[in-house]
């Protein structure tokens, strides 16, 4: 994260993980927040204002599903770090949740712009039916990435209780 140029927020939600990338990045690091929910938008975009971090680094702020914003609005050829946080806004509308199809596309859009040892995280919850079916989709895609290309991953924590949020990592050789 010390070095990265380019760092997307795919899912900024209430802008937590934004503020942690935005108060790590360098000063010549361009972050982007993207979200489908305007109301994700406005708390990502007030808690960063809060924290001074919009003076510090450029942001750049996309009301759009992740799928669309990788394919028209991010330009960058070389992203450092890509963040999915999937699931639904904590404190919103539980029924607008990611779509294993959107984030499907989304990664596709992405892996061609990732930087050589470039990462994407990806935290899934599969304790709703919906996240289930999502983690599974995922995995799906993610175990047919070529290996000569990716290096992939998932950490599952086994002896928790409730089906935890679990994370996937990819990384471009």
């Amino acid at each position: 994260m010390v070095e990265a140029k380019t760092v997307v927020d795919a899912t900024c939600g209430n802008g937590y993980d934004l503020l942690y990338l935005a108060e790590r990045a360098q000063p010549d690091c361009h972050l982007y927040g993207i979200d489908i929910q305007e109301q994700a938008i406005e708390s990502s975009r007030a808690l960063l204002e809060t924290h001074d971090m919009t003076n510090r680094i450029m942001i750049t702020f996309l009301h759009s599903s992740h799928d669309v914003a990788f394919k028209k609005d991010i330009k960058e050829a070389s992203i450092d770090l890509i963040v999915f946080n999937l699931g639904y806004l904590p404190g919103g509308d539980h029924r607008i949740m990611t779509k294993s199809h959107h984030t499907i596309a989304a990664i596709e859009q992405a892996l061609p712009k990732l930087a050589k040892d470039g990462i994407i995280t990806i935290a899934v919850y599969p304790g709703t039916d919906e996240g289930l079916q999502e983690k599974e989709d995922l995995e799906s895609y993610l175990c047919e990435l070529n290996q000569k290309e990716y290096n992939n991953c998932h950490w599952k924590p086994i002896n928790q209780i409730n089906n935890p949020p679990e994370l996937y990592m990819v990384q471009k050789r």
